[in-house]
């Protein structure tokens, strides 16, 4: 019989299992996961380098804050090209921008100021948003509009908090304008090589590659009075202007003379600064007809041979959008409505129609048929608060960057009334900026003081 001497005894001679030292497991772990990427290296090698490369990129994105709202700003104006590679490449940068952000807020504040009126409007646009979406279940086309709209959203609030928190807004203005240079030496490349009759590229649709351009154009102008070398900035502002004129986007025309006539009223720029943009356009226009005379010559006839019938089809989507409107007036018809209701408002289809008509072409009819007048209200004083804090500063300080951004967002309005703009990001960047440069910082003194 075993006694309680002997169980203790047994208990106190048993050995437990043999564990792995932790240092074991520090070793097998990597080596373990060294050898299966070389596995899946040998057996898909481009692959594997992607994975690696993106995986890096998106690690740094997520560790520096300022990296990724460059990434985004720049991303933004190549997103046909990003979608050859991924269609989710814009998306992905912009959730990794908000990562970044929450990663940095978990830390602390970005900044002590107080909170920007163009962030609060922009929320107030938010809950117009939502309310028009609950009121209006538009299925799927109307969740992914309504994820569109919250996706620029939370960029433009990062976007204020970061510029306010360390990253200079001039930083941000010349980003945005050497990608359009790019960009429009892209267009233009795609051009010569009678690929389209109108330059597109990094943009496939050329008005909307003419909305990017417009908004980089003051920054041309403001940029080059701080620069050692302006003719570098003298040179950007040709290609881009090349590349409006090469668009033939009567709209983005129209903003521009909007934009040199405010500009030269609210003496942003000089009378000689005025000349030198006109000069500019009168070169990139000669340069455009002298180098591709055949070309100019069949896009202007096929231009004028279908000029009467945009109108007309442009008409037809305004009235579409208003009859919505009136139906709908105070919460819209939801998110998405427009492309999938505006038909069954027409009075007579456009004829000889080869291209979807599924927008407004005018950003403030789609919103207003969309989202009502509550949401067009609320859509129009965000912008409008923006314009007003970085006129005020202007006024203020002198800040010849935040002259700029005003007169940016000037064109960007001017030319939102003829083609729908609200998807893509110069509207809502230039929002952001204003809103940041509406309450600069007390310590530090990167402004554009110089005169243009």
């Amino acid at each position: 019989m075993t006694t309680v001497a002997e169980l203790l005894a047994r208990e106190h001679t048993f050995s437990p299992p043999v564990s792995l030292p932790r240092s074991r497991w520090a070793l097998l772990v990597p080596v373990v996961v060294a050898g299966g990427l070389g596995v899946l290296a040998g057996l898909a090698a481009w692959t594997m380098l992607v994975v690696v490369l993106g995986a890096g990129l998106a690690t740094v994105l997520l560790l520096r804050l300022e990296l990724a709202a460059l990434a985004v700003v720049a991303a933004s104006v190549f997103e046909d090209y990003l979608v050859l590679v991924t269609p989710w490449a814009s998306k992905g940068l912009a959730v990794l921008l908000i990562a970044s952000w929450l990663l940095r807020r978990s830390w602390g504040r970005l900044h002590d100021g107080p909170r920007s009126a163009v962030v609060i409007a922009a929320l107030a646009f938010l809950v117009m948003l939502l309310l028009a979406a609950l009121v209006h279940n538009n299925g799927r086309p109307g969740l992914d509009i309504l994820i569109r709209y919250i996706g620029f959203l939370a960029v433009l609030g990062v976007l204020v908090d970061t510029m306010r928190g360390g990253l200079a807004p001039e930083r941000v203005a010349r980003t945005y304008l050497w990608t359009c240079v790019a960009a429009s030496v892209c267009g233009l490349a795609t051009f010569a090589l009678a690929v389209d009759r109108r330059v597109v590229g990094p943009i496939g649709d050329a008005n909307d590659l003419a909305f990017f351009l417009v908004a980089a154009v003051p920054f041309a102008l403001v940029l080059r009075g701080r620069s050692s070398r302006p003719w570098i900035y003298d040179i950007a502002l040709v290609v881009i202007l090349a590349a409006i004129l090469g668009t033939l986007s009567r709209g983005a025309l129209v903003g521009l003379a909007a934009m040199l006539l405010v500009a030269v009223v609210a003496r942003v720029i000089q009378l000689r600064t005025a000349a030198l943009v006109l000069v500019s356009i009168v070169t990139a226009a000669a340069t455009l007809v002298g180098a591709f005379p055949d070309l100019i010559r069949v896009s202007l006839a096929r231009k004028a041979a279908v000029a009467d019938q945009n109108v007309d089809e442009r008409f037809d989507l305004w009235t579409a959008a208003g009859e919505m409107a009136r139906e709908s007036p105070v919460f819209g018809q939801g998110p998405g409505s427009f492309g999938l209701f505006h038909q069954d408002y027409l009075d007579r289809l456009p004829v000889d129609v080869t291209h979807r008509l599924d927008v407004a072409h005018n950003t403030y009819l789609e919103v207003l048929a969309e989202l009502g007048f509550l949401g067009l209200i609320t859509f129009l004083v965000m912008i409008v608060i923006a314009a007003s804090g970085a006129w005020m500063q202007w006024r203020r300080s002198g800040d010849r960057l935040a002259g700029g951004v005003f007169v940016a967002l000037v064109g960007t309005a001017v030319t939102a009334t003829f083609v729908t703009e609200q998807y893509f990001l110069p509207l809502w960047l230039m929002a952001a900026m204003a809103g940041a440069l509406a309450h600069p910082p007390e310590t530090t003194s990167d402004l554009l003081r110089t005169s243009t």
